[in-house]
Order: structure tokens, then C-alpha cells, then sequence
């Protein structure tokens, strides 16, 4: 009877979950920064068909691994170069991430619990962000919550060890040294519940060992594709650099997060900071519920990790809601009992209510001024001619104009094409200010852009 009460209740949320995340995931237009970033690099990776060089606008690019590139290469195959192919990772990571703290929280506490960690993590107006938007944050969050859950499960079967530690693969494999959160919180984890039998298990070391050597051979591809770059832009900028300075001005302070959670993590973030007190309290005072413990440590290592990066992106922290969430689910079955379903099923209907009206989570505009601009361009130029994008790094810029684009960036390049009649240019507006505009037929102009034709 219980095993069809919880399928039962997966079925429900798995539909619940599709629908929030994939309505309108394919509609508005991308984020003109990281979104549209990975969204071109899966683009130049679906016309070269080179899966390990990767580029970004026709030049090597090793900021990130591919994992996240290929997924989307493969979207891109089935449903087309566009905005759902690009979000359709996060959004299935999403829907995953919703389903496995339902596992995770019935297998800790109970089916009660698990509906309520469920569901606030469902109506938590960041995770919902990240999981409708084309960046990394909903995968890592997915695999971080999956390893943690599968290490879980390996305590009582060391088959899941293994698979924990391709899971940690995976998570490596789509944002690099963040995936390093999962052994750090496990280290933890086994220091203060001394279970210490768990690292002698060899299905864990036969995982270690596999996961190594993936790791291990594409990080050698890599280099040799990119050489002193990759270890310039890979290691030193991603690993040390932004932990230990405060990148493109995204600085904070050690209080950066606590002061984003409550905000980004409306409605239930606040409560779960609280349920994060009241953990440690009865854990470490009164020496109880111990089934709190890997859910505590797991969100107190990514906030304390986070915190003390010196680069501050509210979307770090997103890792940190499958694990608040159950700490809130635990708690509210600890006080609503029998009717916590009930209540938490009102107060997600109200937060879904309120984040569609005030955070606008089914609108996914970001860019609607460059995408207008780019379907105006193709509709008016010629099909032989290609735009010039004269030092415009703008990532929406180069995933909406596509193929029709060529990016310069030398001065006397730009004189020389300025000479030929019939060219087409597109600039930043304060840019072409400072340009003889004689030479040229003003086709479009925007709050940053202008598209313009030589004479």
C-alpha cells in the first residue's frame, strides 16, 4: 500500500513538475549574458561537429567542460536551434532534482515529509529561475542532489557507491569545481556520523577509479586541444582566480548569501535558514535526529564554500534548495502532522500564483531587443551578404545572428569593409558616434544598437 501511495504521488509530481517548467520554456528570448553564451558555444558545436573543440565565436573556448554543450547539441537535433532546445537541460534537471528530494526525503523521514520537501522546492522562486533558464545551475544542482542521494543509499547496498561516483562525472563533466561540493559535504558527513566503513567499500574505490580516468582523459584532451590557454582560463581563472578575487565586479561580502537567500529564495528560503538553526541545535545540543545531518551539512558546506568565494553570482547558491527544502519538509510534518500535505499544497498554489504575477516565472524575455533586431536583419538583407559585428561580444548578438554574422575587432579591417559599398554593420550605439555617419544608411537603431549599410 505504500509503495502505490508513493508512486502515486511521484506520478502526480512528475506532471506537476513538467508542466511549471517546460510551459513557455521555448518563448520570449535569451539571456543576453551566460545563457546566451552556452547557447552559441552548442551552436558552433552543432555546425562543426567537433564535440571536445569547442568555440565561441570562432575562437577556442575552454571557460567551462562540455557536458552541458553536448545535451544541448543533441536538443538542438531534434527540436531545432532555439530558445526551448537551449533551457530544455535545466528544466529536465529541474523536474529530476524535484523527484530525487522526494526519494531523499521519504527514504530520511517519511511520505509526508517527502510531498512537503517536494513541493517547497517546487514553489522556490530560484530554483524555479534556474531551471527555466539556459546556465548550469539546475544540472549541478541535479547531480549534486542525485550523487548525495545515491551515496545515501550506499550505505545499505554498496552498488550505489559506484554509482554515486559517476554521477560526480557528470557533475564535474557540466561546471568543473563545483562538483567538488559533493566529496566535501560526504567528508563531513562520514567525520561526524563516523561512518567510516563507507570509504573501505570497493565499489566506492572502483568508482573513484572510473570517474578519475573520465575525468582525467578529457581534462588531456582539453589541454592538448587548447594548451597554456586551458590552464590559464580553465585552472587558474575558474579555480583560484574567482575564489579568491571578485571577478567583472560580481563582489560581496562573507553575509552576500544570507542576505540573496530570503530574496532570490522566496517564500521558503527564510524558513529553511531557520530549520538549518534548528537542526544544528538538535543535532550538536541535544545529540538527536541524526537523520537531519546530511541535509544540514550539505547546506551549510554550500553556503560556507560560496561565502567565502570571493566571486558573488547569486546563482552559486542554488544548490543549496534540495537540501533546505527538506529540512523545511521535515519540519512543517513535524508540526502540521497529518494535515502538512494539505498545507503545503495551499501555500504552493499561492507562491505559484504570486511568483507568475510578481516575478513573471512563465515570461522568459531577457533580450527582446536583440532578438527584434535579428529577425528584422534577416528579413531585410540579402541572402549572399553577412553582417559585421564590429568589438561586440554581447552573447545574445551572437547567437541571434547566427551564421549571417562575422566577427572584427582590427581598426583597419573595419576601415577597408567601410570602403566597400553594400556592407552591412551592426554597432554599439555609442560607438557609432563617433563615426563619420556620411558613410552610411541608418537601416535600425536601438537603445544600444545600430544597424547600418555603407553607401
Amino acid at each position: 500500500m505504500e509503495g502505490i501511495k508513493t508512486l502515486r504521488n511521484l506520478v502526480l509530481l512528475i506532471i506537476i513538475a513538467s508542466f511549471i517548467f517546460l510551459w513557455n520554456l521555448g518563448t520570449g528570448s535569451l539571456s543576453s549574458w551566460d545563457e546566451g553564451l552556452y547557447a552559441e558555444v552548442s551552436r558552433e558545436m552543432f555546425n562543426s561537429g567537433n564535440l571536445l573543440n569547442l568555440t565561441w565565436a570562432g575562437q577556442p573556448w575552454s571557460d567551462k567542460p562540455p557536458l552541458y554543450m553536448w545535451v544541448t547539441v543533441f536538443f538542438y537535433k531534434l527540436f531545432g536551434i532555439n530558445e526551448f532546445s537551449v533551457r530544455l537541460f535545466s528544466a529536465i534537471c529541474g523536474i529530476g532534482t524535484v523527484i530525487i528530494v522526494y526519494l531523499f526525503a521519504n527514504m530520511l523521514y517519511s511520505r509526508r515529509a517527502a510531498s512537503a520537501s517536494a513541493l517547497i522546492l517546487l514553489s522556490t522562486w530560484h530554483f524555479l529561475w534556474a531551471g527555466k533558464i539556459g546556465m548550469l545551475d539546475a544540472a549541478i544542482t541535479f547531480f549534486i542532489t542525485l550523487s548525495l542521494f545515491l551515496f545515501k543509499l550506499g550505505e545499505e547496498n554498496q552498488l550505489y557507491l559506484f554509482f554515486s561516483c559517476l554521477v560526480f562525472t557528470l557533475a564535474f563533466l557540466t561546471k568543473s569545481f563545483a562538483a567538488l561540493l559533493i566529496p566535501l559535504i560526504l567528508f563531513f558527513y562520514i567525520i561526524l556520523t563516523k561512518k567510516f566503513k563507507l570509504i573501505l567499500r570497493p565499489a566506492l574505490w572502483i568508482g573513484v577509479v572510473i570517474s578519475l580516468a573520465i575525468l582525467g582523459w578529457w581534462h588531456l584532451q582539453a589541454f592538448s586541444n587548447y594548451g597554456k590557454d586551458f590552464v590559464g582560463g580553465y585552472f587558474i581563472r575558474n579555480l583560484f582566480t574567482r575564489t579568491t578575487q571578485a571577478l567583472e565586479g560580481h563582489s560581496g561580502t562573507i553575509f552576500t548569501y544570507l542576505e540573496v537567500l530570503p530574496n532570490k529564495g522566496r517564500p521558503w528560503a527564510a524558513i529553511g535558514l531557520f530549520a538549518l538553526l534548528y537542526a544544528i541545535w538538535r543535532m550538536v545540543i541535544n545529540n538527536r535526529n541524526k537523520e537531519l545531518m546530511l541535509p544540514a551539512i550539505w547546506a551549510l558546506v554550500v553556503l560556507i564554500v560560496f561565502s567565502v568565494v570571493k566571486t558573488k553570482l547569486h546563482w552559486y547558491i542554488v544548490p543549496i534548495y534540495p537540501a533546505l527544502s527538506m529540512l523545511v519538509g521535515w519540519g512543517m510534518a513535524k508540526i502540521f502532522k497529518k494535515i502538512t500535505v494539505f498545507i503545503i499544497v495551499i501555500f504552493t498554489l499561492a507562491s505559484i500564483l504570486y511568483l507568475s504575477a510578481d516575478k513573471k516565472i512563465f515570461n522568459l524575455d531577457y533580450s527582446p531587443e536583440i532578438k527584434k533586431i535579428a529577425i528584422t536583419v534577416r528579413n531585410i538583407i540579402p541572402e549572399n551578404k553577412r553582417i559585421y559585428l564590429y568589438n561586440i561580444g554581447d552573447p545574445g548578438i551572437q547567437f541571434y545572428f547566427g551564421d549571417i554574422r562575422e566577427n572584427i575587432a582590427a581598426p583597419e579591417i573595419l576601415e577597408k569593409l567601410m570602403k566597400e559599398k553594400n556592407r552591412y554593420f551592426i554597432f554599439e550605439i555609442n560607438y557609432f558616434a563617433s563615426l563619420d555617419k556620411l558613410k552610411f544608411l541608418k537601416i535600425i537603431e536601438t537603445k544600444n544598437f545600430v544597424v547600418v549599410k555603407t553607401k
